[in-house]
């Protein structure tokens, strides 16, 4: 029997709207995920999503969608609980794997069962175990919504996480910069010209004195002497960390806009979010007194630990990232903050160009008698490190002299330009503090 006109007209009609509905929504990115559980007689079953969704923080729910027809959803569902694993960037074929149902797919990587049972991959991105709360039928799909038991974050190189966008599979990285490891070296050298002078410091103001140095997405230690310090000393040297915010805003305060945005965007790839009030109010105190600041005692010393950690995955640095910003919060308001919760001090030290090339930090300041005591203290880091100022200027400007195609040897510090080898403490916002 053959369909009338009209009914032929209406079915093309409908695939019409659906490839466009298709394809406009394919324009929209979005995360993919295994959802997995155990079946009734224990095996594994899951299925490759691109619908998860964060429900609610309190309580913690989590949700996804899953076709009305689809044969691994009661599997899902059956026994009351599910794991997401986020697939990252080099899980596109075990993610084709799933949505193709291979029988390989769950040899093709290393899984894990969570406490429940569910198998989950143990290099996902970031993970989450979840009893279901409710599973109600909106349209063509299902809508499972589960209370998170369990999340956290498990693999160092699976961070950027696998996208789906035009039926196709692809990422995004955080902003970064350059490695050069020639500045590496140059500022290496600068700092163990120093060591005498560094020294001094450091025995007079009885605390440790690092000297650090950010290039490219990390913050690296080239110089530690601490010959009282409570936090130990050369176990330093060499420790690096993520340049995230607001970790190290020494190294952000004096920087360009758009290495201020790297940095700030570098923190959102880090813990999912970045506060950017509190970053700008950071920033801005910087600026104003010429030094940064960091607290508490027990946060510092888990941070040590952490940095000089010959392992660490991206969970605890994200965790620690996350403490350290609300730590932030309540060290420094609007109405300033106070000497008794710092513990460490960083001072910048200026290149030619007007960057911070090292900062001198000291960390574990002692418990002093009263305001004037610690802003000697940091008058005299400023002294030290206007003295590297000056000796690092003047070795760019030799280079340069020597190098015809090199820059005019002008420092432009958000204004009119200085001669480089005249710096004085207010140009750079130093100040009196």
């Amino acid at each position: 029997m053959t369909m009338p006109s009209h009914a032929v007209d209406d079915v093309q009609v409908r695939r019409e709207k659906s490839a466009w509905w298709r394809a406009v929504l394919g324009e929209y990115p979005t995360g993919v995920c295994l959802v997995t559980s155990r079946g009734g007689e224990g095996e594994p079953a899951g299925m490759a999503i691109g619908s998860f969704v964060a429900v609610s923080e309190e309580p913690p729910l989590v949700g996804f969608f899953a076709g009305v027809h689809s044969s691994t959803l009661p599997k899902l569902i059956g026994n009351g609980q599910f794991s997401v694993s986020v697939l990252a960037a080099e899980h596109e074929a075990i993610c084709r794997a799933f949505a193709q149902k291979s029988p390989d797919r769950w040899t093709m990587a290393r899984f894990v069962d969570s406490p429940a049972g569910s198998p989950r991959l143990a290099e996902a991105a970031v993970w989450f175990d979840a009893t279901i709360e409710s599973a109600q039928t909106h349209g063509d799909h299902v809508f499972v919504i589960g209370r998170v038991q369990d999340f956290g974050a498990d693999s160092v190189a699976a961070e950027m996480p696998l996208l789906f966008r035009r039926a196709g599979y692809g990422s995004f990285a955080a902003p970064s910069e350059r490695y050069d490891s020639r500045a590496f070296i140059e500022r290496l050298r600068w700092a163990s010209t120093a060591e005498g002078e560094l020294e001094a410091l450091a025995d007079e103001l009885d605390v440790e004195i690092t000297v650090n140095t950010q290039l490219g997405d990390s913050v690296v230690t080239l110089a530690s002497l601490a010959p009282h310090s409570p936090f130990g000393s050369y176990d330093n040297v060499g420790a690096s960390h993520p340049w995230a915010a607001p970790i190290a805003s020494v190294f952000a305060a004096w920087a360009p806009a758009a290495k201020r945005h790297a940095w700030e965007e570098a923190s959102r790839h880090l813990t999912g979010a970045v506060d950017r009030d509190l970053i700008e109010r950071q920033l801005s105190g910087v600026r104003e007194r010429g030094y940064a600041i960091a607290g508490d005692r027990a946060m510092t010393e888990r941070f040590m630990r952490l940095i000089r950690g010959s392992h660490t995955d991206r969970d605890s640095y994200a965790r620690m990232w996350a403490d350290i910003a609300t730590m932030r919060r309540q060290i420094e308001t609007d109405q300033g903050f106070s000497w008794n919760k710092v513990v460490v001090v960083q001072v910048p030290v200026f290149g030619a160009d007007g960057d911070v090339v090292l900062a001198l930090y000291a960390i574990g300041l002692p418990r002093l008698a009263d305001q004037q005591s610690y802003e000697r203290l940091v008058r005299r880091m400023q002294r030290t490190a206007e003295h590297l100022s000056q000796r690092i200027i003047r070795s760019q400007e030799r280079n340069r002299s020597a190098d015809p195609s090199g820059s005019d040897g002008q420092v432009t510090a958000g204004g009119p330009q200085y001669s480089a080898v005249r710096v004085q403490s207010a140009q750079w916002g130093w100040g009196s503090v």
